[in-house]
């Protein structure tokens, strides 16, 4: 943020609108100041902050809790088997021209740029890394920023207990950083195959929404309503994406509620309890597209709490069957804990925990 005036009107509302702030962000800081409102929405709260003058300390509150949901890192993993034993440093050696690689896919000129030229790193023999962070124009821009940066990146690592297989870790924080590592992964599939490690794209296994029927999606999401590992402890779901098969009949005891239906949002405290989901015979007309759990966490002395968010965005998005499953983490830690370290040595450590979780219950729940 380089604008050293506090907004004030209008100026604040761009702000405020954001989907990034939400409505218990808001309401929290009218609390503080005092104020209580009957209704919670944003058409009620958002007025009375644009006619107040807010000190720089609440300013920096919503700007920090808008930079930080837009930072927060998506995960997405898959794994290559490969034919034959290699060489990181030999494959991946060579330069990836990005800019040309970016700009060879549009017809006009993309929204954002890549620092620098960025390279693979190899962290050791078995590991490469590809980090990078691009600049981002905002089209629509406003009082706060005309440009965003936004990190990603690519983690390679090779495995031979039985197969050699390449396990692949995205990190994206936009949808231009996810396009980015999709380009990046290109270039090693092309060499890969060129070097005869890999015979085909049936060798890259993802996890997707068309590999399961609307029941075991539902029982692949509901695998993670457990106390699967020590360290953490399942609390509730408290958000679930939930469309309805339109060539699936409903099931009688719910076929009045649902054919009115297209789509659900559930908010609430206990979900995995609502009646809706807890019988298995409802299961084949509903579509899970995501759900968000919350864990308490005590790992090492780290005490607090962890949101997960899981799902497949781009069928929410735009009902793309073949989206990817992807992850999601938010830490809420005690305060003792709250530093970017322990952060991101805890993040670390879930994200590996959730990862086995995942592939144990594809392989139980995939029908293809």
């Amino acid at each position: 943020m380089k604008n050293d005036i506090l907004p004030q009107g209008d100026l604040l509302r761009q702000l405020l609108v954001k989907s990034s702030i939400t409505t218990s962000s808001i309401n929290q800081l009218m609390r503080e100041k005092g104020v209580f409102l009957g209704h919670n929405e944003k058409n009620n709260s958002v007025p009375l902050l644009m006619k107040s003058i807010i000190s720089p300390r609440d300013f920096n509150v919503l700007y920090e809790t808008q930079k930080t949901k837009e930072e927060t890192i998506k995960y997405r993993t898959s794994s290559i088997k490969c034919s034959s034993d290699f060489s990181f440093s030999d494959v991946l050696g060579g330069e990836i021209d990005l800019h040309t690689l970016i700009s060879d896919k549009y017809t006009y000129k993309p929204g954002y740029q890549v620092k620098g030229n960025p390279s693979f790193y190899f962290e050791d023999k078995d590991t490469a890394i590809f980090e990078f962070e691009l600049e981002r124009e905002n089209l629509l821009s406003d009082f706060y920023s005309n440009t965003t940066s936004h990190k990603g990146s690519i983690t390679l690592k090779k495995t031979s207990e039985n197969d050699i297989q390449i396990s692949v870790q995205h990190n994206s924080t936009s949808k231009e950083t996810l396009e980015v590592n999709n380009i990046v992964m290109s270039v090693l599939k092309e060499r890969l195959q060129n070097n005869s490690i890999i015979k085909s794209n049936d060798d890259i296994v993802t996890v997707k929404y068309n590999h399961f029927s609307n029941t075991s999606r539902i029982q692949f999401f509901y695998s993670f309503v457990t106390n699967f590992n020590i360290y953490i402890e399942f609390m509730s779901i408290t958000d679930i994406d939930l469309y309805l098969d339109e060539n699936v009949k409903s099931h009688a005891d719910i076929k009045m509620f649902l054919d009115e239906l297209d789509n659900l949002k559930l908010n609430g405290k206990e979900l995995q309890n609502h009646v809706l989901l807890t019988k298995m015979e409802y299961f084949p007309k509903l579509i899970f597209g995501a759900i968000k759990l919350k864990y308490s966490i005590n790992y090492k002395g780290i005490e607090g709490f962890a949101i997960i968010n899981l799902g497949f965005p781009d069928y929410v998005k735009n009902k793309d069957q073949t989206s990817e499953f992807q992850i999601s983490i938010d830490l809420i830690l005690n305060k003792n804990n709250r530093n970017f370290t322990t952060e991101n040595n805890t993040r670390k450590k879930l994200l590996e925990i959730f990862e086995s979780k995942k592939v144990e219950s594809y392989g139980l729940f995939k029908i293809k």
